[in-house]
């Protein structure tokens, strides 16, 4: 048996496929896109994962001869009827196959067997950290890549823009590979993949090496060694301020992420016990939303439990926390003259 991971989410290959007339069948059918690709963390049912249920689900398709699903059966159900509907209802739209062919070479359908493992994204996600390993953030593993100098990482390319790009107008992203020497820098640079400039290309990468420092790469023994660092450059014009300066390069496609006005409430009620007997969350645009229908109600599940809140008494109370959250945007305020 093999299984096919994707955060939280799982196909688990328990595959068995039975085609038309076995004994007429000389070519089998197969998935024509990945079965892993069928269910999503996106796909997870908003109510399941809020009541924290997981569960596994056997399914059984019936194929027709131009590949498409017919039928879905739910052979092994996984105790909760939201998980078993949403499997049916997604590996029909999803799942597509290539015919088998029999003798005569015409297109024969069959079915197809398998199961769905419904389990919450990053719900234990790391089972050796539980178990009391970790890894230790105060020293370092061998062997280790070259690491960026952080004044490196800060380089405005308003300051180093060629003047032929800067007069054509070009931007663009340019994706090097680097080299680095022993003491972290950079002796070559190979462009992968071109912003469509040659000018810019050339000129990414000679700033690489005049202003390439980084902590350079470290062997198995932990000692200085040459390294390989895969790296982008993003050439992004200047926008000149109010007064005819040219300031910082900043992407023109990059969008504000605070631009739109709203608000957002949460009211939770946690019990004397530590649950979470109640929470509520409301908002207005697009502040505080989250996708696939979330709220911030979701992070507490139906499960966890929290040091309850206690009065002058040293006695265990149940309290209402009410939190708000206010995005507003105004007119600058005008600059005294």
């Amino acid at each position: 048996m093999g299984a096919m991971l994707q955060s939280g989410m799982a196909i688990i290959l328990a595959l068995a496929a039975a085609q038309g007339d076995a004994a007429d069948v000389e070519k089998g059918m197969a998935p024509a896109t990945n079965p892993g690709g069928w269910v999503t963390n996106d796909d997870y049912p908003v109510s399941a994962m809020r009541e924290e249920r997981e569960g596994m689900t056997g399914f059984k398709l019936t194929i027709g001869a131009d590949g498409l699903p017919t039928a879905c059966d739910i052979v092994a159900p996984s105790g909760h009827a939201d998980l078993d509907t949403a499997t049916c209802q997604l590996i029909m739209q999803r799942a597509r196959f290539t015919p088998g062919r029999n003798a005569r070479g015409e297109a024969v359908g069959g079915t197809y067997s398998n199961r769905i493992r419904w389990q919450i994204p990053g719900k234990n996600a790391d089972p050796v950290a539980v178990a009391g390993f970790d890894l230790d953030p105060a020293q370092e593993s061998w062997p280790r890549s070259a690491i960026p100098d952080d004044a490196f990482k800060r380089i405005d390319p308003a300051a180093h823009y060629p003047a032929a790009a800067r007069a054509a107008r070009e931007e663009g992203v340019v994706h090097m590979e680097l080299n680095t020497d022993s003491a972290g820098q950079v002796v070559g640079c190979k462009v992968n993949e071109s912003s469509l400039s040659a000018t810019l290309d050339e000129a990414a990468c000679s700033l690489m090496r005049s202003e390439g420092k980084f902590l350079p790469a470290l062997d198995s023994d932990g000692k200085p060694t040459k390294g390989i660092v895969a790296a982008t450059f993003q050439w992004s014009l200047p926008r000149e301020s109010e007064d005819g300066v040219a300031d910082a390069s900043i992407p023109s496609s990059r969008t504000f992420p605070l631009g739109e006005p709203g608000s957002a409430t949460m009211t939770v009620l946690l019990g004397a016990d530590g649950r979470v007997e109640e929470c509520r969350f409301s908002n207005t645009g697009k502040f505080g939303a989250a996708p696939n229908g979330l709220t911030p109600c979701d992070m507490f599940g139906t499960q966890a439990r929290f040091a309850p809140f206690v009065d002058g008494n040293g006695n265990k109370v149940a309290k209402r926390v009410i939190m708000r959250s206010d995005l507003t945007i105004e007119d600058a305020p005008v600059a005294a003259k």
